[in-house]
């Protein structure tokens, strides 16, 4: 009997941090701007719609963060056959919590990649060494930027 408690005891203690709520909350808390800073590098892939279907779509890239809210780099990337090179720009919000949501913009160097721009909502790990990123416009990418050292 003391077992199953034991067992409640625990699940409930998980359900409350994973729910955010509770002590250890606070702890994560203190993220600003400045928690994305530095040199990227990062892998992606995904699905990109295209007419009534989908492409994938896998590449890298180096990302460079000022710790102010903006953000540019370069990526390679396959889409479908197609290979690209891009540059980008953008903007990026953290929260006090380490989430946060980015708004970039890419200009293709290559015949056949088309230019545009992408939305995404992501969460930074390891004292911002590891950036997890989804794309949350239609996309289906999802992206980790890991500091360069």
């Amino acid at each position: 009997m003391k077992r199953i408690c034991s067992c409640r005891l625990g699940l409930a203690a998980l359900l409350l941090a994973l729910s955010g709520t509770g002590s250890g909350a606070a702890a994560q808390g203190g993220f600003s701007q400045a928690s994305l800073s530095g040199h990227y590098a990062g892998i992606f892939s995904g699905r990109v719609p295209r007419g009534s279907g989908s492409l994938p779509i896998v590449g890298t890239g180096i990302f460079i963060a000022d710790g102010k809210g903006h953000l540019r780099g370069r990526e390679s990337y396959t889409l479908g056959m197609t290979t690209c090179e891009a540059t980008i720009s953008g903007t990026y919000k953290v929260g006090p919590d380490g989430r946060g949501t980015d708004a970039v913009t890419f200009t293709t160097l290559g015949k056949g990649c088309a230019s545009g721009s992408f939305t995404q909502s992501f969460v930074i790990a390891r004292h911002g060494a590891l950036v997890l990123l989804a794309n949350t416009n239609g996309q289906q990418i999802e992206e980790r930027w890991h500091l360069q050292r």
